[in-house]
């Protein structure tokens, strides 16, 4: 299942093209959409590019070609964990990523950690330490970013009232 930019490009990162003709298709030649075990994803024809890859629903990748650095982890690459030598490979990397807060410690359930927004392209997790996780889609990514700020707003206001510590970019 695609939920996130992360969960496509280690889904595009694993497939192995069948013929040669497949090896050479790119993101232009799958705007049909994407099949994946028994789904049908369809892919967002006016944001997508050569190089990058965008579905409605909301994740996005790109391609990262081989000699140059995608970013890494602060680029929500999760292929490439803390190696430079995977970071600098040919691979598909988040299109559009930034996080705030606990991220790191969100990897498999948001809820673990204290508070924390990520934007996923078009989509915007926001949880805190209270079981409350949401993920929502935004139509674009302005509003996306818009949603982003208002997060890290609102979890910065909850906490200053409760007399939590929030986690900055500087901690």
């Amino acid at each position: 299942m695609i939920t996130s930019s992360s969960s496509l490009a280690y889904l595009m990162n694993t497939h192995q093209p069948a013929t040669a003709e497949d090896a050479a298709e790119g993101p232009l030649d799958w705007t049909g959409g994407l099949w994946v075990a028994g789904t049908l994803y369809d892919v967002d024809v006016t944001a997508t590019t050569a190089t990058t890859l965008a579905l409605t629903d909301g994740p996005a990748i790109r391609f990262s070609p081989a000699g140059t650095y995608c970013g890494g982890k602060e680029s929500g690459c999760e292929h490439v964990r803390n190696s430079a030598v995977a970071a600098l490979a040919a691979h598909w990397t988040p299109a559009d990523y930034e996080a705030w807060g606990d991220a790191e410690e969100c990897e498999d359930d948001c809820r673990k950690a204290t508070c924390g927004v990520i934007r996923d392209h078009r989509l915007v997790t926001v949880w805190d330490g209270d079981s409350f996780s949401e993920t929502t889609p935004y139509d674009t990514v302005e509003a996306a970013k818009v949603a982003y700020a208002q997060g890290i707003e609102e979890l910065t206001k909850m906490a200053a009232e409760l007399d939590r510590h929030t986690h900055t970019n500087d901690d």
